[in-house]
């Protein structure tokens, strides 16, 4: 179900569809930081799914103000919460994530280097895992 969550987000933002599939989802979203372009992609993506999905998507935004060890807390809680996506806006939330779950799907935004980020050698453009 999950994994099928995050095939149908990509969908729809690709292909524009207009409507995800019948149901209620919530999408945790750790941001490391306040930081204007943080900001700026945490809120087009909600705006994005927003559009696509109506209500049947609630997003629950936290900031982990700069400390990575507070991103591991939020995204433990996006784990214990059961959320179907996890948004993870900056390297460390993204690291934190990957740590914190291998089944909940995971989009990761302002990553700089993926490969370095996630510790993949032979880099392809694909993970092989939930990111």
């Amino acid at each position: 179900m999950k994994k099928m969550l995050a095939i149908l987000v990509v969908a729809v933002l690709c292909l524009g569809m207009t409507a995800i599939a019948e149901g209620t989802y919530t999408v945790g979203v750790c941001q490391l930081v306040q930081h204007p372009a943080l900001d700026a992609a945490t809120q087009g993506f909600q705006d994005a799914l927003t559009e696509k999905a109506g209500e049947s998507v609630t997003f629950d935004v936290q900031n982990a103000s700069g400390d990575s060890n507070t991103c591991s807390t939020i995204v433990n809680g996006f784990v214990a919460d059961n959320v179907d996506l996890i948004m993870a806006n900056a390297t460390p939330a993204l690291q934190a994530a990957v740590a914190a779950t291998g089944d909940i799907p995971i989009l990761g935004t302002s990553v700089t280097d993926y490969a370095t980020a996630l510790d993949i050698d032979d880099w392809t453009g694909a993970t092989g895992i939930n990111v």
